[in-house]
């Protein structure tokens, strides 16, 4: 009869595996497929990444460089004299500039005519020569480049335009684009527009030489291969290979290519090609890629083959040592055995699902984390919350005794507390109604449940709560200057202990900041190998230690705390925690460190300076500041979020940025040595010299496995 069984069993493992084989290999052409899209995206993406950070640092150089020599020119605004002077000095000191120009408002210097505009031009070879053209633009005050940045009296990029031939003299007219910035006199009036022009075409140079080396590598045997090219905003070719196209087609398909990056199918030219593309901030130019179809799938056709060959013998090698295997252990006391194994595991899964997703609105007025970690397969620790009428309802529990039992119990009690949320107002009540069912069943599992139970408003910080047995929670200030403190508890008995016991519930006040943590005794009694307990006074410690932290880095540290205790010790009870800050929405933000979230921060920064009263021009320099940090979180460190808070104090915005990525502090790293020309130095270092120049202090410090940096910045 065992042989029959086994035989069967084995039969029937062969047609799975069969059936496997035959289902892979229907799937794997399409898995291929999709790998290889991937695959192309990684690689696209990578160079895509390099122009943009080269084309920021080469649009800083022109945006530090002018900001920097405008307080000279506005010193010197008496002196028309001198005005040339600074236009070639600007020119000598950063070699990324093309043209150095200042246009006065008509008449403003009347001993050197209507109209005065001195400038300095970089040639071909480097040299630098002066001229005066005036003449030339003759009514350039009426030109809407011009009147924008006068009127408004702030900075603006200028859409890329070709050189007059006069201007380029000998040489071939250069693509430009200019940044402007007013000049000021005495008396803060703007009178003039400086202006700084980058050629672009170093950028062509650079994408071409690029490409050409990708399709050398990955392309070199094809009809059809990618290239590059930029992007305006109203869809035309700034930079293409057909230099005969640069600002004059577009790309009809232009307006579809939104956000901060993406890829997008279309038929280009004829082709049908995949479009990789980045958006530049600030300058509205959207950097491309185009990579043709057969591109992609001629480098998967062979990988097909290889991964078909491979799948094939490795189910075969499978096959034969699963029916090895079968052969050896087809007994009916190890089936039973991996019965049991496999229903512990379902109910694992099963209690682990019924907890409650992850809080993820990143404005919410409370930030909470929450980790269960069973000592078996099931445990009999619980904890829920959930948010109804702008009210957080939480709980965390320890049913007594462990194994399935506690774990059932526990799935009762949580399914019960849900529904009391439905319709309770007062934490009491709910424990109350948990007693009475525990009670119940009390003639079935003799089991009771220590439990806290809150509500939290979250417009007022009002908690009410009742504490039934369970461990007292934690409560700090996010200042950290205060011990941690023990919520207050009443001595009720643990739910289901008596069927007739009245349930006496507390009211609490959380300030903005306030954490509070709760926990189960698995965590204060977890044991080393000499038994000796972890303790509450090492848990009260460890919260007074990361009360700055959030939620998450509190618990994870906690964790780790415990697990160097214990060591080779096994874990012998259930270990909850649950943490939660009460904070407010105006002050506090948390994304996934994603550029496409770059938009939020942007959003938040700007509105906390200006709550503070800060002056746009400053708000702006203190935008760009945070923008780099945030964009070198995001492309360096390996983080998975940024929170950034911001406080008023004393005349000074404060804003502290926390996230965990890899050590890193900007405070002391080398920035980019500005002196040197931009296609000599080294890349990377510009967001540092942009974040010292335009804050007032910066602090770094590691905490955890989180960088810190506060930014400080004069409100006036």
């Amino acid at each position: 009869m065992k042989n029959s069984l086994s035989s069967r069993l084995i039969y029937r493992i062969m047609a799975v595996v069969m059936a496997m084989m035959a289902i892979i290999t229907g799937v794997v052409y399409v898995t291929v497929r999709e790998y290889m899209l991937d695959e192309a995206k990684q690689r696209y993406e990578s160079v895509l990444l390099d122009y943009h950070e080269e084309l920021r640092r080469h649009l800083a150089d022109i945006y530090i460089a002018a900001q920097n020599n405008v307080h000279d020119i506005e010193h010197d605004i008496d002196h028309p004299e001198r005005m040339t002077e600074h236009m070639v000095r600007i020119l000598k000191k950063n070699p990324t500039i093309a043209c150095c120009a200042l246009l006065f408002e008509p008449g403003y210097y009347p001993d050197q005519g209507k109209l005065f505009v001195p400038c300095a031009r970089r040639d071909a070879h480097d040299s630098v020569r002066v001229l005066r053209i005036d003449s030339t633009y003759r009514k350039y005050y009426l030109e809407e480049w011009y009147l924008t940045p006068m009127t408004k009296d702030s900075d603006v990029w200028i859409d890329p335009y070709f050189e007059s031939p006069w201007f380029a003299g000998n040489e071939e007219p250069r693509l430009l684009t200019t940044y402007t910035i007013p000049i000021h006199n005495h008396e803060g009036r703007p009178v003039a527009l400086l202006g700084a022009d980058i050629a672009l075409e170093w950028l062509r140079n650079e994408m071409m030489e690029d490409v050409e080396k990708v399709n050398k590598k990955f392309e070199y045997q094809l009809s059809h291969k990618s290239y590059s090219f930029v992007l305006d905003r109203n869809g035309r070719y700034i930079v293409h290979p057909d230099k005969n196209r640069m600002l004059k087609d577009s790309l009809g398909i232009a307006s579809t290519l939104t956000g901060e990056r993406g890829a997008t199918k279309a038929v280009i030219d004829g082709v049908e090609s995949w479009l990789y593309y980045r958006s530049v901030k600030n300058m509205e130019w959207i950097i491309v890629i185009a990579v043709p179809k057969e591109v992609i799938l001629s480098n998967g056709r062979m990988l097909n083959v290889i991964i078909l060959t491979v799948m094939a013998v490795g189910l075969m090698i499978i096959y034969l040592f699963c029916r090895h295997q079968i052969k050896e252990i087809a007994d009916p006391f190890a089936a039973q055995h991996a019965a049991v194994e496999r229903e512990l595991n379902i109910a694992h899964n099963i209690q682990m699902s019924m907890l409650p997703s992850p809080l993820t609105s990143h404005r919410s007025p409370i930030k909470l984390y929450a980790t269960l970690t069973p000592a078996k397969d099931v445990g009999g620790d619980l904890y829920d919350y959930i948010v109804r009428d702008n009210r957080l309802y939480f709980c965390i529990g320890d049913v007594s005794g462990k194994g399935v039992p506690a774990a059932l119990l526990m799935a009762v009690v949580q399914t019960m507390f849900h529904n009391e949320t439905q319709h309770a107002t007062r934490a009491s009540d709910i424990m109350m109604a948990l007693n009475a069912l525990v009670c119940a069943e009390q003639n079935t599992t003799g089991f009771f449940v220590t439990m806290f139970v809150g509500i939290l408003d979250l417009t007022t910080g009002h908690l009410d709560y009742c504490n039934a047995g369970h461990e007292v929670p934690e409560v700090t200030s996010k200042n950290g200057t205060e011990k941690s403190e023990k919520l207050p508890a009443v001595p009720n008995l643990p739910v289901g202990v008596l069927h007739d016991w009245i349930f006496e519930g507390q009211e609490a006040q959380l300030c903005r900041g306030d954490m509070l943590f709760l926990y189960t005794d698995g965590l204060s009694e977890a044991e080393n190998p000499d038994k000796q307990l972890f303790g509450r006074k090492r848990v009260e410690d460890l919260v007074q230690q990361y009360s700055n932290s959030t939620p998450q880095l509190l618990i994870d540290n906690m964790m780790q705390a415990v697990r160097q205790h214990a060591d080779t010790a096994e874990q012998n009870d259930d270990i909850t925690m649950l943490a939660l800050r009460f904070e407010t929405e105006d002050e506090r933000l948390e994304v996934p460190a994603q550029m496409d979230e770059m938009d939020h921060i942007t959003d938040f920064v700007i509105g906390a300076a200006r709550q503070a009263g800060m002056s746009e021009r400053e708000t702006k320099r203190l935008r760009l500041a945070v923008e780099e940090v945030a964009a070198n979180i995001v492309n360096y460190s390996g983080a998975s979020s940024i929170a950034i808070t911001t406080v008023s104090d004393d005349g000074l915005l404060v804003l502290t940025i926390q996230d965990d990525g890899r050590p890193f502090d900007p405070t002391t790293a080398e920035t980019a040595d500005l002196s040197i020309p931009a296609d000599e130095r080294p890349p990377g270092g510009i967001g540092l010299v942009l974040l010292r120049q335009m804050t007032n202090s910066q602090e770094y410090q590691r905490q955890g496995s989180h960088n810190i940096l506060t930014i400080r910045k004069n409100i006036e």
